[in-house]
């Protein structure tokens, strides 16, 4: 009998510990069920706000304005929005982005730092490198209006100052007309002298040429926003032919003129006739203000993505105050003149992307420049520009009929 108590003592206690065992597992288990449910719940729900999150990131970037393509690091087109697929008229998920280009854009020569699409839309591509991972995010803005209305805007702007200018030009036309007649006149008469003839003749050819020039600073201006016809120039070859252009005006004051030319030879795209224009008035303008003896430099070089066509002059040199109105349309310290010819300048640089400015100190001569973007492809190497003339050759050019 004692030995069967025991045995049964034993067992009652070993299932007490197996209980305990199973219930310990059991909750556990329960536990670890409990937990696993909590982190798919949890999961769940950050992954739906993670996909709510996506969505509204996703339609943020297909409402933009401006086009998103994004290529992996073979340059396959792996995303893109609504707006670039818009603009470029074709799916293009999945292809390599240089057949894209092949297929959509359509370069012309006056884009400048703009490409023109199949369809005549100009376009800016801007492209990065993606963080962290190899592939290019290149951003696409449709600038076709932008450009429209600016050129509406510049023309409307030009037509309101050639309307101010009607009282003013009537004037400033009448009076070498006025001179041109009364000289053409005298020459009709037969007791003449061989020495007042030629005086005649010559002061005759004076008024007509000032004539001449008020008709080219009006015309130049009228037109320098919009120039139709644009091609590749190189600026030595710019500076030459506008030198070439002016040559009677300059043998006539009996000035000296020197030309540095640029040792890169680097290229714009422009409009030869503008251009030419522009830099004949830089020229026309210190001949006009210095009485004898003028010396001008006109230097072509170039500088990180520019070219740059430089005018300095011996003259009295400008003011602060007037060199801050000198380049308004009409304004002039002269009494002849239309005061167009440095607007005309500044209308040219504008028009072609660039920028035209003025150093001067009374005392030390003008020192006009105009700042344009070299073409698309040219080598950046850089010259100086603190002294341009000490890196340039130079061609030197002199007139002395006095």
């Amino acid at each position: 009998m004692a030995l069967a108590y025991s045995t049964s003592t034993n067992s009652s206690s070993a299932n007490r510990v197996l209980n305990r065992v199973l219930t310990s597992i059991d909750d556990v288990n329960l536990k670890h069920e409990q937990t696993n449910r909590l982190e798919r719940e949890n999961y769940s729900g950050e992954l739906a706000f993670l996909r709510q999150q996506n969505k509204q990131l996703q339609d943020v970037i297909d409402v933009m304005p401006t086009g998103m393509i994004m290529l992996d690091g073979n340059g396959i087109v792996v995303r893109m929005n609504d707006t670039a697929q818009l603009l470029l008229d074709e799916p293009i998920l999945g292809q390599p982005w240089f057949d894209v280009i092949k297929r959509s854009f359509k370069p012309r020569a006056d884009d400048w730092h703009e490409v023109s699409l199949n369809d005549g839309r100009r376009v800016k591509l801007e492209i990065t490198a993606l963080a962290g991972k190899p592939g290019q995010l290149i951003m696409i803005t449709d600038l076709t209006e932008t450009r429209l209305l600016q050129d509406k805007l510049g023309q409307l702007q030009r037509l309101s100052s050639l309307g101010r200018m009607v009282s003013k030009l009537a004037h400033q036309i009448r009076t070498p007309l006025s001179a041109a007649i009364l000289y053409g006149a005298n020459l009709r008469n037969k007791k003449l002298t061989d020495d007042a003839r030629v005086s005649f003749q010559d002061k005759l050819m004076l008024r007509l040429h000032d004539l001449e020039q008020q008709v080219n600073d009006m015309l130049l201006f009228a037109k320098s926003g919009k120039q139709a016809v644009v091609e590749p120039v190189n600026i030595n070859q710019l500076i030459e032919q506008a030198k070439q252009a002016i040559e009677p005006q300059v043998n006539q004051a009996g000035a000296k003129v020197n030309l540095y030319f640029c040792k890169q030879g680097c290229e714009v795209l422009g409009n030869v006739t503008a251009l030419s224009g522009a830099i004949q008035n830089l020229i026309h303008n210190s001949l006009s203000v210095i009485s004898s003896n003028a010396v001008i430099d006109i230097s072509a070089y170039c500088h990180d993505d520019h070219a740059y066509i430089s005018v300095r002059d011996n003259g009295p040199g400008i003011s602060e105050e007037l060199a801050d109105k000198i380049f308004e349309p009409f304004y002039t310290s002269r009494s002849q003149g239309t005061g167009l010819g440095l607007a005309v300048v500044k209308s040219v640089a504008n028009a072609h992307q660039g920028e035209a400015s003025l150093l001067s100190k009374p005392g030390e001569g003008a020192h006009f420049c105009i700042k344009i973007p070299k073409l698309a492809g040219e080598n950046n190497q850089s010259e100086s520009t603190k002294n341009e003339n000490d890196d340039v050759s130079s061609k030197e050019l002199s007139y002395d009929h006095k």
